[in-house]
């Protein structure tokens, strides 16, 4: 079974410790807040119908208000009582809304599409109007919704998210103990195990995740600690079939990567807030970090490695692949790669050359008709947004390309550089990717290649070490020193043969990164 993520505590912790921070208002709260602050229309875009109405009814409950719902099937009832008589018409239904007495909540299911009609819409406006001065709201849900501009404008959305760890868990021990009596699956899972499991099923609507866990147990046959990576691999099938962001095989650790000390230092003490300690004492979870430098360097490598080091998951996002020749199609596309990576979480989401899709939101925006802007502000949106749990990993060759909005303070936690390496990290390249291929590093004169090898970046290293390899083979001698001496004075590295672009980065790093070595 592969390392799991550490978990974050499920049961709200108080202030413990210094530093700790406040409890977050959690969605019951939220939502209660926006009935007593009057807002008359709420929209509510989610599949999770069956989770928003216990919300609602909970909020309704606590108020000492009546919730009435809505839809085309059944018309409009108090909950848990008998629908109204010929309320299934939705203009009669809200005629019938105007003569209920008292306050209220109204929850009126796949509601929008009815509102290109213009009286609807218009009956739907004065209702609002008539609602601004009571504790009276309209709930309108759908998976997906559109509202005419003008009642936009008179709405306020309310994100229901997914739900979290603790919302999870009873579902998961309600599922394995029908399981256990129904088809007599053996249950050999400790509480922490169980916190673990509802933790690797984050990210996927309440249902979705409770058909995973099942599906899951039925084709092991038993609950184990196996469990827990079966329902892991049940979301990275999720995100193969739409083919937006591509699950990667995060076997690298920062034991591969040679040098990146500083870096190295910064993702251990983040690593800190992923555990229930620190997070009572007040540490906050890292949201990402933007690493640029020399091409070749490990920047890609560093990236993976995070993962490893947390034991998260790692997708990757193609930024160039976003773009389509249909309006509004690219920007739908980096929405739904968005929402996918939250399925995943704990997540290390790893956009490589970040550049190839927002280099020209810099610019006027002209050159594509505004689509790198319009992009630039989903992402940015999605930044300031995204609830904990996604960590996103972005490398750049030439950052100096990327708008000043992506590099502002607090876009991410940190923009590091990595630079070509010195001579004691070459060093230590030249021996790690010996080993790689089997070779003793012992055997070599690291100190000889380091000093040939000036100007290299990891990958030429490593390429020298490939070239020699077959020259080796085909000479019928053993890999020696002499061998890739000759392949490395045989190569003219990057920082040669692009010399000025190299120096314009670094330039560019000595004010506005820090250094990752």
């Amino acid at each position: 079974m592969s390392p799991q993520p550490p978990c974050p505590p499920i049961a709200a912790a108080g202030s413990v410790g210094p530093g700790a921070r406040p409890k977050q208002p959690n969605k019951r709260d939220e939502l209660r807040l926006l009935i007593n602050s009057r807002h008359p229309v709420i929209t509510v875009e989610t599949p999770e119908e069956e989770r928003l109405e216990a919300l609602l009814f909970d909020v309704a409950t606590e108020l000492g208000v009546p919730l009435y719902e809505w839809s085309v099937t059944t018309g409009l009832a108090k909950a848990h009582g008998a629908p109204l008589y010929n309320t299934d018409n939705p203009e009669q239904a809200l005629a019938n809304i105007t003569l209920i007495q008292g306050d209220g909540i109204f929850l009126l299911k796949d509601f929008a599409r009815y509102c290109d009609n213009d009286k609807i819409c218009r009956r739907l406006r004065d209702l609002a109007e008539k609602f601004r001065t009571v504790r009276r709201s309209i709930v309108l849900t759908a998976a997906k919704m559109e509202l005419p501009a003008d009642l936009e404008a008179d709405a306020m959305p309310f994100q229901l998210g997914l739900p979290a760890a603790e919302d999870l868990l009873p579902g998961v021990k309600q599922v394995l103990a029908e399981l256990k009596r129904e088809q007599r699956i053996p249950i050999s899972l400790d509480a922490g195990a169980m916190r673990q499991l509802a933790q690797n099923l984050v990210g996927l609507p309440e249902e979705e995740a409770l058909r995973a866990l099942r599906k899951s147990a039925l084709q092991r046959g038993k609950a184990d600690a196996g469990l827990l990576d079966a329902v892991l691999e049940t979301k990275r099938e999720t995100l193969k079939t739409e083919g937006l962001i591509e699950t990667v095989r995060h076997d690298a650790s920062f034991s591969d990567v040679a040098g990146l000390r500083r870096l190295r230092d910064w993702i251990g003490k983040r690593k800190s807030a992923l555990t229930p300690e620190g997070q009572r004492f007040g540490l906050v979870p890292p949201k990402g970090v933007l690493i640029t430098g020399v091409q070749g360097c490990g920047k890609s490598l560093a990236a993976r490695a995070v993962a490893g080091e947390w034991g998260f998951e790692l997708a990757r996002l193609d930024a160039g692949a976003l773009y389509d020749k249909y309006v509004g199609e690219s920007e739908r596309r980096l929405h739904k790669a968005l929402e996918l990576a939250q399925k995943l979480v704990p997540l290390v989401l790893w956009i490589d050359e970040i550049e190839k899709a927002f280099a020209s939101a810099g610019s006027s925006g002209d050159a594509d008709a505004g689509l790198s802007q319009r992009l630039l502000a989903t992402l940015l949106t999605w930044m300031q947004d995204r609830e904990s749990g996604v960590f996103l990993a972005a490398t750049s060759n030439n950052i100096t390309v990327l708008p000043p909005e992506m590099l502002r303070k607090g876009r991410f936690d940190e923009i590091f550089f990595v630079d070509l390496p010195n001579a004691e990290i070459r060093a230590a390249l030249f021996a790690l990717h010996l080993k790689k291929r089997g070779r003793d590093a012992a055997g070599f004169d690291l100190a000889k290649l380091a000093g040939a090898s000036e100007g290299f970046s990891g990958a030429e290293i490593e390429q020298a070490i490939v070239s020699g390899l077959y020259t080796a083979f085909n000479a019928k001698q053993q890999l020696n020193t002499e061998i890739l001496i000759a392949e490395i004075q045989s190569t003219q590295p990057l920082s040669v043969t692009r010399a000025e672009e190299v120096q314009a980065i670094r330039e560019w790093a000595k004010t506005r990164a820090v250094a990752a070595d």
